[in-house]
């Protein structure tokens, strides 16, 4: 900082200053401090004095926190401040610096808790904390961009005004598209919607989509506020992610009951999710694919090694096995879905006896009275199980022919959740007519 007489007039100015509560502009400042122009545009750029000067308009600022300060500490906090720069310190409304401080507290906190071994559903918690914290900075980036009043609603009948929803600051800072902003939607639907499905048998899965949104959150923050989210020596502390694979339904049922069924249905929705943005903004891929081809869906060898490790491209080939080749779609999904539905009618009837049927099955056939699936029945499964999302073990799409196939293992698949669930069929088709 400067010597101690220019500290000295500094200090006493904005003493009087705040006490006055009068404003000031960068020229009086500089006036008063004996400062040169380049040396208060360095302390003020780099956020060495806005712990004591904020700008409240163009070229205005006020003086704050001097009051209960001897000339002495005040001293030791400009000679502090040389080695870091205050969070916020870019920030001109006082509402966009507090709510940018509790966002990183809340994402922190967030952090903290996951990693916490002591902790066996740690989920619940993790979700509010990360929407809250990613709301907090998305409210402190509106209000520097469009001022305050824009993370207001009108005011009501009794003239309370409330904050707009995490969503709304979504919509106005990413285009519906962008993954960052997915991703955040879909931790908000679960905070939302399913936050009592989050079982500790979706954490390995679901740590992969928290880990992308924190990775986002860290660059987000410090792009804004110009200061790290997190210093170096603690970024362990981000490194939540796990293999993941689908619980078996007889284990959720034991701990669940019913519900068993809408957490499987949660994994098995956020798994495809995950297969099909395939993009670490949104989730953190598992894996790292070197292609032999002009792209993936093309290659006759994909090599595959997990990823999170250090070596080179030479290394790479080294190391890497074949793990897949392309098949013959015929081979790997060769059923219509008219086909699967005959198929999986054929199955139900030939494994399961008439009673059973009777109360999975809503619909019958017009000849024997039978209960028979009829394509919507079958339309409304697919549709369910989210199969048509991506490419699966259960479902491709063949886009040349723009033909949708299915595999032996869907048709198994759609017997045992039918006859697992007896108002699966039903609860389908009740929510494919509401999504019409």
């Amino acid at each position: 900082m400067a010597g101690r007489q220019s500290q000295q007039k500094f200090f006493n100015f904005l003493q009087y200053a705040e006490h006055t509560g009068k404003n000031f502009s960068r020229e009086e400042l500089i006036v008063a401090s004996g400062w040169k122009v380049s040396t208060f545009e360095t302390y003020f750029n780099k956020g060495q004095i806005t712990q004591f000067v904020t700008e409240t308009g163009n070229d205005i600022f006020s003086a704050i926190n001097t009051l209960d300060l001897s000339f002495v500490e005040f001293q030791k906090r400009l000679s502090q401040s040389k080695h870091f720069q205050e969070l916020g310190h870019k920030c001109k409304s006082p509402l966009s610096k507090a709510l940018l401080k509790k966002s990183r507290d809340n994402m922190m906190l967030a952090l903290e808790l996951y990693n916490r071994p002591s902790l066996e559903n740690k989920l619940d918690g993790f979700v509010l904390l990360f929407c809250t914290a990613w709301e907090q900075l998305s409210k402190s980036r509106l209000i520097e961009r469009d001022g305050e009043d824009s993370i207001f609603e009108l005011a009501n009948k009794k003239g309370t005004r409330q904050t707009i929803s995490l969503r709304a600051c979504l919509a106005r800072l990413y285009h519906d598209k962008d993954l960052v902003r997915k991703n955040i939607e879909m931790v908000a639907d679960w905070r939302d919607q399913a936050v009592h499905l989050l079982m500790p048998e979706l954490q390995a899965i679901a740590s992969r989509i928290f880990q992308s949104g924190v990775l986002n959150f860290s660059s987000e923050f410090e792009s804004f506020s110009q200061v790290p989210f997190i210093s170096v020596q603690h970024t362990g502390m981000m490194t939540i992610v796990g293999d993941f694979k689908l619980p078996a339904m007889s284990l959720l049922k034991t701990q669940y009951g019913d519900a068993a069924y809408e957490i499987l249905e949660l994994a098995t929705s956020i798994q495809n999710e995950v297969e099909k943005a395939d993009d670490m903004s949104f989730a953190i891929p598992l894996k790292v694919h070197l292609v032999f081809a002009k792209g993936e869906g093309d290659a006759q060898v994909v090599l595959t090694k997990a990823s999170g490790t250090t070596n080179d491209l030479n290394e790479l080939r080294q190391q890497l096995k074949i793990v897949e080749k392309t098949v013959d779609l015929d081979k790997t999904h060769p059923y219509s879905q008219s086909k699967l539905l005959q198929l999986v009618n054929t199955k139900l009837l030939a494994e399961r006896n008439l009673a059973k049927l009777e109360k999975c099955i809503p619909c019958r056939n017009k000849l024997t009275r039978k209960p028979e699936l009829n394509s919507h029945c079958i339309q409304a499964c697919i549709k369910r199980l989210s199969w048509q999302k991506s490419n699966n073990d259960y479902h491709y799409h063949a886009k040349v022919a723009n033909r949708h196939q299915y595999s032996d293992s869907a048709v198994a698949e759609l017997v045992k959740r039918i006859t697992q669930e007896d108002d699966f069929v039903s609860k389908a088709k009740k929510m494919l007519s509401q999504k019409k």
